[in-house]
């Protein structure tokens, strides 16, 4: 059994906490604020309920996998529903289009009927593009940890893979190979906006978005996204995880290059290994000393890197 320390408790650092403690590790999450969660909060005004940050939930797979493996099924826990129509666009003319869930054949067909038959073809082929990205994608990159470029290059069907996924193509260049309608053109670059890019740098792979939304559905959970995070705390705790909040880490200490523990209010927390759940910039420009040279690098990679764009949302109650 290993001593384990998680840094924040978003979702990616309680998930990482309740495999773990499943596994039998002792696991201790710092975390800044006095909740947990992260971005993802569901906050209640009066009779209204407002996602202050993700309000859908995409891939329920991976989440019913997670709950699974570190005890109840997520049915147990929480009420995951479909939401239909999955996405309605509102256009500066009035043009509206509905996107209903669980349907690439419905999507098709309402974009058929508003923007007529070519760019409901349009949209069909874009979809099969971004499918075949998805199937060539989702092994090296989704679902196992990419550990260098060597274990890229040495797959079987690499070239083809590349030609695929087009990685020196923008995603709005992508697009603009498949269709010249400027609503469908508009949908696709709302997908940029999930990572906080410009369609105009993001690479093209971001498309995959589109097909998991369509083929894997659109979820609403009952009382919130928020729900997700009250349930995961409560498997880790169940778990025996231990949580310390309002704690910020101000440091992770180390000892010839691997990491032993985290200093918070001035004092030192020992463990065999620390993960990080927290913004890069923030880890390496901050938490680790610049001594070391994978802190040197990933430095200089976060100084040349583009600033994310920000959102602006309303949440209205009606």
């Amino acid at each position: 059994m290993s001593k384990v320390i998680v840094i924040g408790a978003g979702i990616g650092g309680m998930s990482a906490a309740a495999r773990l403690a499943k596994s039998g590790h002792s696991v201790t999450v710092f975390e800044a604020s006095d909740r947990t969660g992260g971005k993802c909060q569901t906050k209640w005004i009066g009779n209204y309920a407002f996602d202050t940050g993700p309000s859908l939930l995409t891939l329920p797979a991976v989440y019913r996998d997670l709950f699974l493996k570190t005890g109840k099924r997520i049915e147990h826990v929480l009420q995951i529903e479909p939401v239909d129509p999955a996405f309605e666009y509102n256009f500066a003319d009035e043009t509206k289009i509905s996107f209903p869930n669980l349907s690439l054949k419905g999507i098709c067909d309402s974009i058929e009927s508003v923007l007529g038959k070519s760019a409901g073809d349009e949209w069909h082929n874009l979809m099969q593009r971004a499918e075949n990205m998805w199937d060539v994608s989702r092994g090296p990159f989704v679902e196992s940890e990419l550990k260098s470029i060597a274990n890229l290059l040495r797959r079987k069907n690499f070239l083809s893979d590349l030609r695929t996924i087009s990685p020196l193509t923008s995603l709005r260049s992508m697009t603009a190979k498949y269709t010249k309608n400027p609503y469908l053109a508009k949908v696709v670059d709302r997908y940029a906006t999930y990572s906080g890019s410009d369609p105009r740098k993001v690479p093209a792979v971001l498309l995959t978005i589109a097909f998991v939304e369509s083929s894997f559905g659109a979820w609403h959970i009952k009382g919130g996204i928020g729900q997700l995070a009250v349930a995961l705390e409560t498997r880790c705790r169940e778990l025996g995880v231990h949580f310390e909040l309002n704690s910020p880490v101000s440091e992770i200490s180390h000892n010839s290059g691997k990491a032993t523990g985290v200093v918070t209010g001035g004092r030192t927390h020992l463990a065999d290994f620390v993960v990080a759940n927290a913004d890069a910039e923030l880890v390496y420009n901050h938490l680790l000393p610049a001594e070391l040279k994978i802190v040197k690098s990933e430095r200089k990679k976060l100084d040349k890197a583009t600033k994310s764009l920000a959102g602006f949302s309303l949440l209205l109650g009606l």
